[in-house]
């Protein structure tokens, strides 16, 4: 939220400051005084090596702690309202140091690798803001983006934190599409592009009250909404017929929140404390697709339109008691949760008039909730001055319910759990071995129909659907290199049961084998199936080479998977699973000045999507690059302008379609194990970024 008022001095590196008992290394706010810091992300985000993670909005319930960051020893009890996004309401002036220790040493349960421990200690009224207008070619300027954040103490006890955030957004891209022939000959060549335009403004609050007894008590709020339009032009010429528009427009109007409670204090031996949490977002997605002639006028039969409604909300309750037993620290959770998706779809066809009669989908709306309860028994301690030790065990019950739509109630028991080491081979030098049973979390909107008019799929609903559960081992290597920086490797397997993923579906939603019964394809499980990662990443100073104020930062990450086809049999990547994700870049602190220069590249890639009767994939060519130069002090504020994308790098997709056995049945599937019926490929680019970071504090 707030630097002081001092001026910028540029430092040379940020190396640890001191290295604690605990064996913890330690950064000090005058580490970080060459990127005149003005928030506690600011600083956490140039720790050498070190990079945030866990996002405990995808996880399952509340549950133990992933995120690798922690404030004043503390996680934050939410979601939305996360610990990280909670480091950019703490200004750098409010920072006492920032220690870097393995999860595994903590009496945390849950995480593993390196953590950032926040220490910060609020003394009065602060704030940060920063406005980030953006330009793109041929679209609209965003110039209501931005944010604006405070914090406070009084002097019995009471602390607070607020942020308002506010996101314009313009996107769009163009381009051509080529259409062929399973035999690769030329049948509609099209120019296709998408533009939209939206707003995604929210607001979090944190207030907490210490006691001076020890007890803490937190509360969290975040709201937020989000309304999106957006339009996709298709100019078609096919080779044997009159040239036609296809038009599709989207809607996209979205709304939620969330409130969150937590109350910790001393209870007989150990200390407990209780966590609350609820959540709600409701939201109406619109879809039309209509196509007209050469002249303008309509074509019959062609409009379509989509409207779903969904109202979707989380309640979780968890206790947790920690005390000290048997050489270590011990913790006794217990949490409960209910989740539900109430879900209405309707489709219609564009009448005479112009206007649609909507009806509901069949099997597209129903309503889908979860009553779930685990308990958790961790133990963690140090072994030796080079071993130590986190364990937990549980058990998770769960009630999936879905009423309407070939309503089904089902229940479940699944253990869960890790045991976790880590090796501090010396003071540069650790290690950590984990190995998990995770339970996954499930999509509700996977039970029910939907319908893609713009790709012209559907999806039948599988009430039989369960959540995907996993064996992980996993490990990790992290380096300092002292003045040179820091490295970290580190490499994941899953094995995994009841895969989520497409499967034949017969006339009865029924997932099925054999090919004589298929009639459609919905999300559904398989069997099992294995999956693999290598982390890289890290960072490397220059000054020892006399390139004073240069370094690189880079992270890449390769994974790979296997499952067997349900329809084929054949082996494939688990369906548009990642394979590349990638950044490097080169950033210079010119010794003397308050100039920063920063150049680098961003490479993503996925493996491709497989649905019955079609095989599709999506990639970027080339790598999109980005560039910065920035000033620190610019009448006391920061400015930096940034460009990306110079090289113009197109967003490519091709998309193989394949028969039907029976193309005159209807109800006759289309099946990868045909022949190809056409090829549908797009090239679309997307132009230069231009941002303009503008942020000072008061």
């Amino acid at each position: 939220m707030a630097l002081g008022a001092a001026p910028v001095a540029i430092a040379q590196e940020a190396t640890p400051a001191t290295q604690s008992a605990s064996q913890a290394q330690v950064y000090a706010p005058a580490d970080f005084t060459r990127f005149a810091p003005k928030t506690a992300a600011d600083m956490v985000n140039n720790i050498p090596g070190f990079s945030i993670s866990g996002d405990d909005e995808d996880e399952r319930g509340f549950g133990q702690a992933k995120q690798n960051v922690l404030i004043n020893g503390r996680r934050v009890s939410g979601k939305s309202n996360d610990a990280a996004t909670a480091l950019g309401r703490i200004s750098a002036e409010s920072v006492v140091r920032i220690e870097i220790v393995d999860g595994a040493m903590l009496n945390i349960p849950g995480l593993s690798g390196q953590v950032a421990n926040v220490i910060a200690h609020v003394d009065a009224f602060s704030g940060n803001w920063e406005i980030v207008p953006e330009f793109r070619e041929n679209l609209q300027p965003s110039w209501y983006r931005g944010s604006v954040s405070a914090n406070g103490k009084t002097e019995d006890g009471w602390s607070w934190s607020a942020a308002l955030d506010l996101a314009e957004f313009h996107n769009g891209h163009d381009g051509p599409g080529i259409i062929r022939d399973g035999s690769g000959d030329l049948v509609d060549l099209r120019r296709e592009g998408f533009n939209g335009a939206g707003e995604e403004p929210s607001l979090a609050a944190t207030v907490t009250y210490e006691a001076t007894d020890g007890a803490i008590a937190n509360m969290n709020v975040s709201l937020r909404s989000l309304n999106f339009v957006g339009r996709e032009d298709s100019l078609r010429n096919p080779v044997n017929s009159d040239p036609s528009y296809r038009y599709t427009g989207i809607g996209e109007d979205e709304r939620g929140g969330e409130l969150g409670a937590d109350y910790e204090f001393d209870f007989g031996p150990g200390r407990l404390k209780l966590i609350a949490l609820h959540s709600y977002e409701e939201g109406d997605d619109l879809v039309t697709v209509e196509s007209y002639d050469d002249g303008g006028a309509f074509i019959a039969d062609t409009g379509q339109r989509v409207l779903e409604h969904a109202e979707e909300g989380e309640s979780i309750v968890r206790g947790e008691y920690g005390f000290s037993a048997f050489g270590g620290d011990m913790q006794v959770a217990a949490e409960g949760a209910f989740n539900f998706l109430d879900l209405a779809t309707d489709f219609g066809v564009r009448e005479p008039d112009g206007s649609y009669d909507l009806a509901m989908l069949a099997g597209g709306t129903a309503r889908v909730e979860e009553r779930r309860a685990e308990t958790n028994l961790s133990y963690s301690r140090k072994l030796n001055d080079a071993w130590s030790l986190q364990s937990s065990l549980g058990v998770e019950y769960s009630e999936l319910v879905q009423k309407g739509a070939g309503g089904l109630t089902r229940e479940f028991v699944r253990p869960k759990g890790f045991v976790a080491l880590v090796w501090k081979v010396d003071d540069t030098l650790d290690v950590s071995f984990k190995g998990e049973r995770k339970v996954g979390k499930l999509d509700f909107g996977d039970f029910l129909s939907s319908v893609d008019i713009q790709d012209n799929n559907a999806l039948t609903g599988n009430v039989e659907l369960v959540p995907e559960q996993s064996w992980i081992l996993s490990s990790e290597i992290n380096k300092s290199l002292g003045a040179w920086g820091a490295v970290k490797l580190a490499g994941e397997y899953h094995r995994i049961e009841d895969v989520v993923d497409l499967v034949p579906i017969n006339a009865l939603g029924q997932q099925v084998s054999n090919i004589a019964d298929i009639r459609g394809e919905g999300v559904g499980n398989i069997d099992d199936a294995w999956a693999a990662s290598i982390t890289a990443s890290g960072t490397i100073k220059f000054d020892q080479l006399g390139a004073k104020g240069l370094q690189t930062e880079f992270s890449w990450r390769y994974r790979d998977s296997e499952l067997d086809d349900p329809l084929t049999g054949e082996p494939r990547q688990i369906s548009n699973y990642p394979k590349i994700t990638g950044t490097v870049a080169l950033r210079w602190d010119i010794p003397g000045t308050p100039w920063t220069l920063t150049g680098g590249l961003e490479e993503y890639q996925n493996y491709a999507n497989y649905r019955l009767g079609q095989v599709s994939r999506e990639w970027n060519a080339p790598s999109v690059n980005f560039f910065s130069i920035e000033n620190k002090d610019v009448f006391g504020m920061k400015v930096r302008l940034q460009a990306v994308n110079l090289n113009d790098t197109s967003e490519n997709s091709r998309r193989d379609v394949y028969q039907a056995a029976d193309p005159n049945d209807p109800d006759s599937p289309r099946l990868r194990t045909n022949p190809v019926d056409f090829t549908d490929e797009r090239y679309r680019t997307f132009g230069p970024i231009v941002r303009l970071f503008v942020s000072g504090t008061f």
